[in-house]
């Protein structure tokens, strides 16, 4: 079968290994249709090399430093998001021919054929959208468990900060469960259009504009009762967060921390807010993406305006590089497996 792998900084290749023997209580299925998220760009734009020799160990929890190379990385990565039908199954809940998602363990999914324990498996409707839409609930899912930590938002201002496609899906949670305002914000101005296609009550161009300062303007100095990190990475904007929630406010940081230690964290500007401070990193629970594909397939939520590229496998660097590099316009960008 086909797997991939990356070789080296910004570099990924496909090659072929064996389909390895299906255990006891796993299933195995085809892979249809796959996406980048932004927590595999670090894993194909960084060079792990150069981290090793700095001492700055980045995204450590995918792979061991003390190896002697860090290139080429473990076959399978990187790759989360995964949709396809069952061809073996080890376990009676799922048949041969079900549609379902698959969630790898830390982003080994990069193959054509994914074996899986049976917990990270979850059935998923073959319709009435297109497959390429049920796919978003994987990244859907993950929103919904990291809301489930935050109060009740109906009649709130909540604002979010990172307009990918984390971000603008979690607009459409947010107007859809009744937010009073949902001020985004992102430093790509075609971001912050989409922005407002996916929910969003105001948009704020961080590149051009100064977002604490319309934040204030737009509560009327108020600030937000929730505020959402959601750009994570290298744009880290956690200090961002604390400076526009209000005095006992919520901050949910959902995106990704590279590192295990960030310099200047804002924990006194967090005390004397008496504000408090949820983290949500992935989801574990079925109810979270079958709840995500109900809120797609219904009509809920709208992700069609996400879906800006789709390449075939023998195209897979250039796919990389599209997502990684945000070119055209990208915000998810699919592998299409057939």
């Amino acid at each position: 079968m086909k797997a991939g792998r990356i070789i080296g900084p910004r570099k990924v290749e496909i090659i072929d290994v064996p389909i390895p023997e299906l255990g006891e209580n796993e299933v195995r299925f085809k892979i249809e249709v796959a996406c980048l998220c932004g927590s595999d760009s670090p894993l194909f734009r960084n060079d792990y090399e150069q981290l090793k020799k700095s001492g700055k160990h980045a995204n450590a929890v995918f792979f061991d430093y003390n190896r002697e190379s860090m290139y080429p990385m473990d076959i399978g990565l990187t790759l989360h998001e995964c949709m396809g039908t069952v061809t073996e199954s080890r376990n009676s809940r799922f048949k041969v021919g079900d549609f379902v998602l698959g969630v790898p363990v830390l982003h080994h999914g990069f193959f054509e054929y994914l074996t899986l324990p049976t917990e990270r498996i979850f059935p998923m409707p073959s319709g009435p959208v297109s497959k390429e839409e049920i796919l978003m609930s994987q990244p859907l899912g993950t929103i919904l468990y990291g809301f489930r930590k935050l109060p009740e938002v109906a009649g709130k201002t909540v604002a979010v900060i990172g307009q990918g496609p984390i971000g603008l899906m979690m607009n459409g949670v947010l107007k859809n469960w009744g937010a009073k305002q949902v001020i985004s914000m992102d430093l790509l101005a075609y971001r912050t259009e989409v922005g407002k296609q996916m929910g969003a009550t105001e948009v704020i161009n961080s590149s051009t504009d100064d977002p604490r300062e319309l934040v204030e303007q737009l509560t009327d100095g108020n600030l937000a009762d929730i505020v959402i990190e959601a750009a994570g990475h290298h744009e880290l904007s956690i200090d961002l967060a604390v400076d526009l929630v209000a005095r006992n406010g919520h901050v949910l940081q959902f995106g990704v921390t590279d590192y295990a230690y960030v310099d200047q964290y804002p924990a006194g500007k967090l005390f004397y807010k008496n504000a408090s401070l949820h983290n949500s990193v992935g989801a574990y629970y079925e109810k979270d993406f079958v709840e995500a594909a109900r809120m797609i397939t219904e009509g809920k939520i709208d992700v069609k305006p996400l879906l800006t590229h789709s390449f075939k496998l023998d195209q897979v660097q250039q796919a990389y590089e599209t997502y990684a590099d945000r070119l055209d316009g990208a915000l998810k960008v699919l592998l299409d497996f057939s």
